[in-house]
């Protein structure tokens, strides 16, 4: 059967449980896509200013932020702070070992812009790549609907980094954690989290690791137990502000500039702040024949943020050679 592409977004009957429509023409994701109308985005926005408002001041600190340093994050703090000036802020930076001197400067030159304050999560290199490499020698560690979003690497190393936040706004009585996810990563703006929930997801998370060969027995990549033991009855919901905003990448990497943000000195067309992701790409690419962007841009495209053909293109760029040798080196490990 030949290849086909769905009329609307991306995806392409060869990406392994994607089948398109003959009548419609349309991926299965797109046949059931209900994008949020104007008036639910102002909801949400509404009830977000709410929480805002009910909720914050009770702790050192009421939001725990994503920062990377790429460009969504960075928009999504500067446009934070120019709403919600009187929210107060940690951003938090995972140092992953892989993350360019150029975002390191971005995410600190974000927080001096926005007044929030600076906090880079940083392990050993060694450590890291022992578990990046062990997450590329990997097969089915994470569920067929995690491998469609992400990378083995990318989903360990995410799940680090929502691991970490959960301890932070426990450890500060945060009630809010973000991440600047676009529409067409997350349908849903405004998460309520449970002290059951968190527990499960810890679990979940140390069993993903023990699949990938690593027993964080230190507790460097979850929740501390102790944290979870010492937690009251208010639990931090993750929130979604960039999902309910315009959103254009070429304005916002525009607005970037205005400000002082400077642009990537990495050649990915995927991130703008991690040297791994070329890697991590191929290495998804090799085992299971998904590019690892192609559900993050087709939603994208979906909700009309993105072109078709700017989707199109960009999951058919060629990945970057230098980094992926680059990172195939540090980690020891073999490019085909």
């Amino acid at each position: 059967m030949s290849r086909t592409v769905c009329k609307k977004c991306i995806l392409d009957s060869d990406i392994p449980g994607i089948t398109i429509d003959e009548d419609s023409g349309l991926c299965h994701f797109c046949e059931i896509y209900k994008p949020f109308s104007p008036g639910e985005k102002e909801e949400y926005i509404v009830r977000m200013e709410e929480l805002f408002q009910e909720e914050s001041g009770r702790g050192k600190y009421d939001v725990i932020f994503a920062l990377s340093g790429g460009k969504d994050s960075s928009y999504t703090l500067y446009e934070l702070n120019k709403r919600y000036p009187f929210l107060k802020v940690m951003a938090v930076q995972f140092d992953n070992g892989f993350i360019s001197d150029n975002a390191i400067e971005n995410a600190k030159k974000m927080c001096e812009i926005t007044g929030c304050d600076y906090f880079k999560l940083s392990m050993e290199d060694e450590v890291l790549y022992d578990m990046f490499r062990k997450a590329a020698n990997s097969y089915d560690a994470f569920p067929r609907y995690a491998k469609y979003r992400a990378s083995d690497i990318c989903n360990t190393c995410i799940g680090i980094i929502k691991q970490k936040l959960i301890e932070q706004a426990i450890v500060h009585k945060a009630p809010f954690i973000m991440f600047a996810f676009t529409s067409g990563q997350t349908p849903n703006p405004i998460i309520d989290l449970s002290a059951s929930f968190i527990k499960w997801s810890r679990n979940l998370f140390v069993k993903q690791l023990q699949k990938i060969d690593i027993d964080d027995k230190d507790e460097m990549f979850v929740v501390k137990k102790e944290v979870i033991e010492n937690m009251d009855n208010i639990v931090p919901k993750i929130i979604h502000p960039l999902c309910l905003w315009d959103y254009n990448e070429g304005k916002i990497l525009e607005k970037l500039v205005e400000i002082g943000w400077n642009p990537p000195d990495i050649h990915d067309s995927n991130s703008t702040n991690c040297t791994l992701n070329s890697f991590a790409c191929y290495n998804h690419l090799q085992k299971y024949g998904i590019h690892a962007y192609a559900f993050d841009i087709a939603g994208i495209v979906r909700s009309g943020d993105m072109s078709r053909e700017e989707g199109l293109k960009k999951l058919n760029q060629e990945l970057c050679q230098p980094l992926i040798l680059d990172a195939a080196k540090k980690l020891n490990l073999k490019v085909e």
